[in-house]
């Protein structure tokens, strides 16, 4: 690489950052009071005076209630659209976490949504009005989707929507803003040529990855509902680092088209990446999913499964059986994992609603070497030739997890296939082996890693190779750097478990949310909501 194209890339990110910042209206710019920020920025939406305590109510609506409340016309989608623009301004200001804001646009379609409402009385769909934000890669028509990737910063202007952004569009949903998504979309946190996308609670902590612009907008209250998608944890590890509620469906619930994935070659399905909703409830989770597959997305993308969302089903026992997963068997969950965890599984235990039971995690280690060298057949060729188009240089987090891989022959390739069905068989034969509708366990061995950290996935990429429908929500815990001191007695019985633990400072994570996770069986993703809905009714 000549020294001149290694050149090109600083005065390149500089500009297309200048050009993200001024979608940002002027007027929604935080003052100069708010500075320095706090460490804790999830109230400057209420503390920075920007925003009216008018717009403040609808803010502070869930998507399900913000939606019956437009359609009642309490609010009109205008009135909504604004609040959540400039809510978004500032989690941007606070988190850097928009990769663009298209207002003038979002207004204008609200305008005509509150403008059809008011001459035929009806709405234009379930939707009807309500602002939805959208991670990067996917396209938005007339809207680029550069993907965390420089060189195509200018070069991918959709020329029509996603499979998913029509199903919202069609419904009523209304556009405003596109989020961060790291280099070659393949981090458990954000970072790329926009800069580092931080955690609402505390800057110094990842927002998570991949869909952590997300993760972090929907943290700080800057969006109600917001599309992210998942391949090794990329919906929810930022729904636990943010303290927010994440779903990743079966692969084939929902449509894939149109969703840019300028790591993979084309034809690729080692590892099949699927879309699903971010939220500040489960309520809207289901909500989102009820519109997605009740749109008959097979009808549009023939990969898709034709199963209607359907929630006529029954437990097999009249209380539902979680298995309680306190570890994978590889790194041992840190102090503040295993309180919450253990203290969640107590509460459902005493509510008389579930039987909890131990789940031990089988093969992990063995899932880790499958997953990670499917996702890179090539070797990372793909995502070197777009680094290397502008002179980017590759970041740590990114060679890490190239460094996993090689480029694998044609043989070797359907051999790791068949490893990846063989563990799929197993792991389906112990599930069911072991009695329970889903299971209750970390999303990580940690909360919210500190930047630069995340370097272990098992967690929530377990699920992916199996396939299994997984939610994250928040237990309205919080580290405590007294409870939750690292417990310096123990040593850590492997390299990956002591990057973990050496990383962990209970310090510097005081305050940050604790998150845990629920997962399904393969196909049952209206049963792992319900039984989502139950734990934290129990819960709350």
């Amino acid at each position: 690489m000549s020294p001149t194209r290694v050149l090109d890339y600083p005065a390149l990110a500089a500009k297309a950052i200048a050009a993200r910042d001024e979608t940002i209206p002027s007027d929604y710019l935080l003052p100069k009071s708010a500075y320095p920020l706090p460490k804790n920025r999830t109230s400057l939406i209420t503390s920075s005076g920007l925003i009216s305590p008018e717009k403040l109510e609808i803010i502070n609506l869930s998507a399900t209630k913000l939606r019956d409340a437009l359609a009642s016309r309490e609010y009109t989608s205008v009135e909504a659209t604004t609040a959540y623009c400039k809510a978004a301004a500032i989690a941007q200001q606070a988190t850097n976490c928009l990769t663009e804001m298209f207002m003038a646009e979002a207004l204008e379609r609200a305008k005509w949504l509150d403008e059809h409402l008011e001459k035929t009385g009806e709405t234009v769909g379930p939707l009807h009005g309500l602002p939805i934000s959208i991670k990067d890669h996917m396209d938005i028509k007339g809207h680029d989707s550069p993907s965390g990737f420089l060189d195509m910063v200018g070069h991918t202007l959709a020329e029509k929507d996603a499979h998913l952004v029509s199903v919202l569009r069609e419904a009523g949903a209304v556009f405003y803003v596109k989020t961060t998504q790291p280099q070659t979309i393949m981090h458990l946190e954000t970072s790329c040529y926009l800069g580092t996308t931080t955690n609402p609670y505390n800057p110094q902590l990842t927002s998570g990855g991949s869909s952590g612009g997300e993760g972090a907008l929907i943290g700080m209250k800057g969006s109600c509902l917001g599309v992210g998608t998942d391949i090794g944890g990329s919906i929810r590890a930022p729904a636990a680092a943010c303290g927010i509620y994440g779903f990743k469906p079966s692969i084939y619930r929902v449509p894939a088209g149109g969703c840019q994935m300028p790591m993979c070659p084309a034809g690729y399905e080692g590892i099949i990446c699927t879309h699903g909703p971010m939220a500040r409830s489960v309520e809207d989770i289901k909500l989102y999913m009820e519109v997605m597959v009740g749109s008959e997305p097979w009808l549009r993308d023939p990969n898709v499964q034709v199963k209607p969302w359907n929630y006529n089903f029954v437990f097999p026992q009249e209380k539902i059986r979680v298995g309680f997963m306190l570890d994978d068997g590889v790194v041992k969950p840190l102090a503040p994992m295993q309180r919450a965890l253990k203290e969640i599984a107590a509460k459902l235990e005493a509510s008389g609603l579930f039987e909890v039971v131990p789940y031990k995690c089988i093969l992990a280690a063995e899932a880790w070497d499958i997953i990670s060298k499917l996702y890179w057949p090539d070797g990372g060729a793909m995502v070197k030739e777009h680094l290397d188009k502008v002179g980017e240089p590759m970041l740590p987090l990114s060679q890490w997890i190239i460094d996993w891989s090689k480029k694998l022959t044609l043989e070797e390739y359907l051999a790791l296939a068949a490893r990846r069905d063989e563990f799929r068989k197993a792991q389906a034969d112990h599930w069911q082996a072991s009695g329970v509708d889903v299971v209750l366990s970390p999303p990580s061995p940690t909360p919210a890693p500190a930047l630069g950290t995340a370097r272990y996935w098992n967690y929530t990429s377990f699920w992916n190779l199996t396939n299994y429908p997984s939610a994250i929500f928040p237990t309205g815990q919080f580290v405590d750097a007294t409870k939750d001191a690292k417990d310096t007695s123990y040593t850590p019985c492997n390299e990956s478990e002591k990057i973990i633990w050496d990383s962990y400072d209970a310090g510097q994570s005081s305050g940050a949310p604790i998150s845990l996770q629920v997962t399904g069986y393969i196909g049952h993703d209206e049963a792992t909501l319900v039984a989502l809905e139950k734990i934290v009714k129990v819960i709350v």
